[in-house]
């Protein structure tokens, strides 16, 4: 079947960057990739159609695509505090929720990466503010000691004189501590998980009246019977974020038969049917919400994508990747069920196979940017194509039901 016209919907992860971002992102790595997969897409200038709602068409030989920007940076913002008082917070934050209630057990068991992931920013931080102590105080001591002995200089002149230079040397080590930081990504990764502890605890109630919004689109676009596929994607703390929204979505639309065939010629009534609608996830780390005692909300929105046979559900995650939680099924790893038929497909974009072994090598010690790397043009064509998956002729399922090797 070839795609005519396409609705794909992208969520991005905790990213403070806006649609501008994405949309050059998208231009650029498409034009990067068109030599791979030869697929030469034309992509539009952006539009704002609202303050969370962007869109740019992609346009092929034989398809036409409606690329929507669903964007939540704005909130995002609201929680990247980048001064030492939210640094401090999200720490707290963290070992509240991870590490006091022994929730860091649980992630051990799933990903090793992830535990490693999750104490390197708490590890870092209490080195760097010991060291800073450190410095400061010997700082201040030989400050104090280097004065010569003298009745004209009073001893408390000689505190004074190396107090002040215990607190320069802090601050000066401190800001060394929270810029070396900055590159290291060590407070983007505190910054998540405070983030998502807030958000299992349901303190974070704007992001409700945002993934109900998400959902009018997404429904929208499944009731337009002219629209051949629609593509939900979802990044890296996207992957939480479309959870509660496609819940939304299938509760809002009517229900099928189990089977492929269409059970009616009504509209709406077979949205799911023949794999129409797909929702890809793309490094996903949902277990930082679901693994928390008092997420029950947001584990029964989950529990009912893995009851619902209507949603083809792609979950690509790499083992190279440490900021996700890789080849782990996001519904039965916190106790839930899935019906037969329904539920993630476990699936490893294989990034060692799509690029040059040199160039992997390097993007390997880049770990930041192997994150993002499913969302970027590769060296060579492969099984996994995020460009095929949003403008190519083919349909997504079509893309994977192709010989490949499955983890």
């Amino acid at each position: 079947m070839t795609v005519k016209q396409r609705q794909v919907f992208y969520i991005h992860g905790f990213d403070p960057r806006g649609a501008s971002h994405y949309h050059r992102l998208y231009r650029s790595q498409a034009a990067q990739q068109a030599p791979v997969n030869g697929l030469h897409i034309n992509v539009s200038a952006r539009r704002r159609n609202s303050s969370h709602h962007h869109q740019w068409q992609l346009s092929t030989a034989h398809t036409q695509s409606q690329y929507h920007y669903l964007g939540w940076d704005d909130i995002v913002r609201q929680h990247w505090g980048k001064g030492w008082r939210q640094i401090i917070s999200d720490f707290y934050c963290f070992f509240m929720l991870y590490i006091a209630n022994g929730n860091v057990i649980k992630f051990a068991k799933a990903s090793r990466q992830q535990l490693i992931a999750g104490l390197y920013p708490a590890l870092y931080l209490l080195l760097g503010i010991s060291v800073s102590g450190l410095l400061a105080y010997r700082g201040a001591s030989i400050a104090y000691h280097s004065l010569p002995p003298s009745h004209a200089l009073p001893s408390v002149a000689a505190y004074g004189l190396s107090l002040i230079t215990a607190v320069l040397i802090l601050l000066i080590s401190l800001h060394g501590v929270k810029k070396v930081g900055s590159k290291l990504a060590v407070f983007w990764l505190q910054r998540i998980y405070a983030f998502s502890g807030k958000w299992a605890q349901g303190t974070i109630p704007e992001l409700d009246t945002r993934s109900q919004q998400f959902a009018e689109h997404i429904i929208r676009a499944i009731n337009n019977p002219e629209n051949d596929e629609i593509v939900i994607i979802a990044h890296s703390v996207g992957t939480m974020m479309v959870i509660p929204t496609l819940a939304q979505v299938l509760s809002a639309l009517p229900q099928t038969h189990l089977s492929n065939n269409k059970a009616s010629n009504k509209p709406g009534n077979e949205n799911f049917a023949n794999q129409r609608v797909v929702l890809i996830t793309l490094g996903q780390c949902i277990p930082l919400i679901s693994f928390q005692p008092k997420a029950t909300q947001f584990r029964a929105q989950l529990q009912q994508l893995g009851q619902d046979p209507r949603l083809t559900w792609l979950d690509y995650t790499a083992p190279t990747d440490g900021a996700c939680f890789p080849l782990l099924d996001p519904i039965t790893s916190c106790g839930l069920t899935k019906a037969p038929h329904a539920g993630p497909r476990l699936l490893s974009p294989r990034f060692f196979t799509l690029y040059h072994a040199a160039r992997y090598k390097k993007l390997r010690r880049a770990w930041y940017t192997m994150h993002f790397l499913y969302l970027m043009a590769t060296d060579k064509p492969g099984p996994y194509d995020f460009f095929a998956f949003t403008a190519g002729p083919k349909r997504v399922v079509d893309h994977i039901n192709a010989p490949f090797r499955e983890l």
